[in-house]
């Protein structure tokens, strides 16, 4: 399906879904403008390829001045979401089993309940619980092998499976200083919802 076959209500939502994958991804809601430096700074890393900030600006409407962008700029922000190119995201977003595809690899925070329990795990061996108390914001509840320790806490927008889940606001509860942290360097993180009664299977 080429994109100039859409409706502009369409292609508004598919551009709102690329935008919260970018999010979701580099671990940040674009909300200030240092959110925007860092989703730049790994585009650039991910995809070798340059979007300016401001341009990223203007396509989350950040400065009240959306423009039609460039269809270079959706290229690349597709390529770094995992897909060739615009055409490419549009077909995946499209297409019932992979749109699945990406629901089953990405968890957003805001379809939790507080209370809901995460796994969350990488390589070599890393295992964390954490509990979601609402309004975007963890508890570690176990660790195995990880630097996270029960009590510490963070606010995240969401998890991405097989990418890195990048920390910039974890709350250490043994010297309560706050800290930045990125699990899953190489090949990403997994994560799996537990069932409620996961306390009492222990």
């Amino acid at each position: 399906m080429k994109t100039g076959n859409l409706s502009f209500t369409e292609i508004a939502e598919h551009l709102d879904a690329l935008r919260h994958f970018a999010e979701q991804k580099v671990g940040r809601a674009m909300s200030v403008p240092s959110d925007f430096d860092v989703l730049q700074a790994a585009i650039t890393h991910d995809t070798c390829e340059y979007i300016s900030v401001n341009t990223l600006k203007r396509l989350w409407g950040y400065n009240n001045s959306y423009a039609t962008c460039r269809r270079f700029t959706l290229n690349v922000l597709s390529r770094y979401c995992g897909c060739n190119d615009w055409d490419d995201w549009v077909n995946s977003n499209t297409s019932n089993a992979t749109s699945q595809l990406y629901l089953s690899d990405r968890l957003a925070t805001e379809e939790l309940t507080p209370g809901t329990l995460v796994q969350l795990t990488w390589s070599p061996g890393r295992n964390v619980v954490v509990a979601y108390h609402g309004n975007y914001e963890f508890e570690v509840l176990e660790s195995i092998n990880a630097k996270l320790v029960a009590g510490d806490r963070f606010k995240c927008q969401g998890f991405v499976s097989g990418q890195p889940l990048v920390l910039n606001n974890v709350m250490l509860q043994q010297t309560n200083r706050q800290v930045g942290y990125i699990a899953g360097k190489q090949g990403g993180i997994s994560f799996s919802v537990l069932p409620k009664d996961y306390n009492q299977m222990q």
